[in-house]
């Protein structure tokens, strides 16, 4: 075992009390010091926000509903697991072979109980070493530094070791997440060279779809699904692209035959319900999303919208009283603000929907005070528009559908989202289209008209304008990156002033927290460090 054994943090995941006590006593007599254990997803997860773990020990069969795997997925959505943490799942399950081979999110490895102490470490002494060769790459993925992420790669590439076809794929992933998918393509197809590996068969369909090389990224997905019909983030990727092509009956079905394999993470679940409903098939929404919210209904994957998506198929079907129920039921356990937002976003269309015309005013009210946009959600600002529609209150509908493109301007699912919205309001369906451009194009017009007047010298005027709109549209990257290096400029030139070094400083962190690999950040800190000489 690795020297530093005693100084690594374990959380032992197991429902089962002599399971955990078990795995405790083979960990201390490996030389492991520090360990949790946890009874259930909730206990983990209230550990995991306490302690950074670098092993993490979890059983498939969990006792409350969400299993191993789809805790696992979770995490990694969630960015609630650093890229260093060694998972490690525990089954009694022979079928978690087929169910791990075609899984995107993968364990780092797994054991089939029963299983020696020899075994065991053997097990842990290879993934130790692995952990530490990874652990600058890991370091960097897990501060979203892409291009740090690329050169690490780069530096033990060369050697062609045993770990060659791993750091392939972590520096193809970094190209993607650097939007170089041209890059990314290459190297997928180098892999793909010396053995048809099923990641980088899905990676380089990625990497066409971002390059708009649709019908090849189609081509490759209807590849590996005919190879490996497990393959649930193939599926998940057709689904997408085809939604956002407008084929969402076409969507629906390979969503529907990703659930025929594997009920799936809530995640697909949510995507598949949502698209149920605006293909106007609710009574498939409500099958699935009651499903899934019953299967995890002690376990914290679920979030409020979940029930706006049940309580929304109900009202479209009728079921108004329905409807409402579900949201009671829901605010028991979602009390923070944006949830409070979301259900009275809900109630709004049902109390509407049941003829409660008064209770749907006040609860429409109740969630426009919310007054700040950027406090909600793209999803929740879209669905407030909707509900402003079912109450014919069209201007504030708009409004609130330009905001989201506006704040979302480079998202094809909120735009896609937007014109679902717009069409079921009315409005014809190249009519929503010319909306949605009209909202794109004002703000691009906006933006250039703030780098105009920089250009021309007139600085205080373009800080004034991009400031404005970078307060607006937190979530618009060129924005706030072109408000923050204006701010940078004028200080460069005319001297630091404190309010406007914070407010400088205030836009780069959030460009950074968004994207911490953004072009224009070595111009701003260039700019930034003049005033230090």
């Amino acid at each position: 075992m690795a020297t530093n054994i005693s100084e690594k943090w374990v959380l032992v995941i197991d429902d089962l009390e002599g399971m955990r006590s078990q795995l405790r006593m083979s960990l201390s007599n490996s030389g492991f010091a520090k360990l949790h254990l946890a009874s259930g997803i909730k206990d983990a997860l209230e550990r995991m926000a306490a302690n950074k773990y670098d092993v993490i020990l979890c059983d498939y069969s969990l006792g409350d509903s969400t299993d191993g795997q789809q805790f696992l997925e979770y995490l990694r959505a969630n960015d609630l697991i650093a890229h260093n943490t060694l998972f490690i799942m525990i089954t009694a399950e022979q079928a978690y072979e087929k169910v791990v081979a075609a899984a995107e999110c993968a364990p780092d490895d797994y054991l089939l109980k029963p299983f020696t102490s020899a075994q065991f470490d053997a097990r842990l002494e290879k993934l130790l070493a692995r952990q530490e060769y990874f652990v600058v790459i890991d370091k960097a993925a897990d501060e979203k530094n892409w291009t740090r992420v690329i050169a690490e790669c780069d530096k033990k590439l060369p050697a062609k070791d045993k770990n060659f076809i791993e750091l392939c794929k972590l520096k193809a992933a970094a190209l993607m997440s650097a939007a170089r998918p041209q890059e990314a393509a290459a190297m997928y197809l180098e892999v793909l060279a010396m053995r048809p590996i099923g990641w980088a068969k899905l990676g380089l369909a990625r990497a066409y779809a971002q390059l708009d090389r649709k019908d090849e990224a189609r081509a490759l997905l209807q590849e590996i699904l005919a190879d490996t019909p497990q393959f649930m983030a193939a599926y998940d990727l057709m689904g997408k692209l085809l939604a956002e092509s407008g084929e969402k009956h076409a969507a629906l079905d390979v969503l529907q035959k990703a659930r025929e394999v594997s009920p799936g993470t809530m995640s697909r679940i949510r995507e598949l319900s949502s698209l149920a409903v605006s293909a106007g098939k609710p009574e498939l929404a409500e099958t699935v999303m009651r499903q899934a919210l019953q299967k995890h209904k002690y376990s914290p994957v679920r979030q409020a919208n979940d029930y706006a998506v049940l309580s929304r198929a109900l009202v479209n079907q009728g079921k108004a009283a329905e409807a409402l129920s579900v949201v009671a039921d829901a605010k028991k356990t979602f009390t923070d603000e944006h949830s409070s937002v979301v259900f009275s976003v809900t109630e709004s269309v049902a109390h509407h929907a049941a003829g409660n015309l008064k209770l749907a005013e006040a609860a429409l009210a109740q969630a426009m005070a919310v007054g700040d946009l950027s406090k909600l959600s793209a999803q929740t600002v879209v669905s407030l528009a909707d509900a402003c529609f079912v109450m014919g209150k069209d201007e504030e509908a708009t409004s609130l559908l330009r905001h989201a493109i506006q704040n979302n301007q480079e998202d094809a699912s909120i735009r896609g989202k937007v014109h679902d919205v717009l069409t079921a309001a009315g409005k014809d369906p190249a009519e929503a289209t010319e909306m949605i451009e009209e909202s794109s194009r004002e703000v691009i017009l906006l933006n250039n008209d703030g780098v105009r007047k920089a250009e021309a010298g007139q600085l205080q005027e373009a800080i004034e304008l991009l400031c404005e709109a970078a307060d607006r549209l937190p979530n618009n990257l060129q924005i706030v990156s072109n408000a923050a290096l204006v701010i940078a400029l004028d200080l460069a030139r005319n001297g630091n002033e404190s309010d406007k070094f914070a407010r400088c400083l205030h836009y780069r962190d959030a460009l950074i927290k968004k994207s911490p690999n953004h072009p224009k950040l070595a111009q701003i800190d260039g700019l930034l460090k003049q005033l230090k000489q």
